[in-house]
């Protein structure tokens, strides 16, 4: 694996421009979209558990796309309650794909960008497989994920303070192709475990390029 630099790129959804940073590797084994938390809570592409997801999945050699959604630092529009950002999130995957046609396609978030990725990717049939990271049960409802059929990872922290724990362990059996993990003592933003997160993508992706 041999990374490039990050670099600069454009994305067009129905908001306008999105800025975006994409890690472009040599030969890539897979690609993925990583989606950031909740843009009125300071979120943006720069996050550090989006970054060391990034990270965990470039180390797996998947290529990476992280982006600002609609009306987040550079990016255009305005914030839309997860509703327009699904167009951002399909944007993010088209570039993608158009990149690096027929390349396994990892689609997934932290927090808020868990849910509104994972509305997007469970209604497309080329996206692979899907992660949550953080997945904040507590504001919204993840019942849609019963219906996807991909191959998911959910991690979350026991003292997540946006994702009840109970909830959390309620909802995974419910969904097919489910693997939890569970990082003990860690709140919603793995403040003292943050390396967790990207062995743990790591590992998973590596897993999902093998079938």
């Amino acid at each position: 694996m041999n990374p490039k630099p990050l670099r600069h790129v454009d994305l067009f959804s129905s908001a306008g421009r999105l800025e975006a940073l994409y890690r472009e590797l040599q030969d890539p084994a897979g690609v993925a979209v990583v989606c950031h938390p909740h843009p009125l809570g300071g979120g943006t592409l720069h996050n550090k558990v989006v970054f060391r997801a990034a990270r965990g999945l470039e180390a797996a050699n998947v290529a990476t796309l992280r982006f600002n959604f609609r009306g987040v630092g550079t990016s255009a529009g305005t914030h839309d309650d997860g509703d327009g950002e699904q167009s951002d999130v399909m944007a993010a995957i088209d570039w993608m794909v158009k990149k690096h046609p027929g390349k396994k396609l990892f689609v997934g978030g932290f927090s808020f960008g868990s849910w509104v990725a994972s509305r997007v990717a469970c209604e497309l049939s080329y996206v692979d497989a899907v992660f949550l990271i953080g997945t904040p049960v507590n504001k919204y409802d993840f019942s849609y994920l019963r219906h996807c059929e991909k191959p998911m990872l959910l991690l979350h922290g026991t003292q997540d303070e946006h994702g009840e724990l109970g909830k959390f362990e309620k909802l995974v059996p419910q969904i097919r192709n489910a693997e939890s993990v569970i990082v003990t003592g860690a709140d919603h933003f793995f403040t003292k475990q943050i390396d967790a997160v990207e062995e743990t993508i790591r590992n998973w992706a590596e897993e999902i390029l093998e079938t």
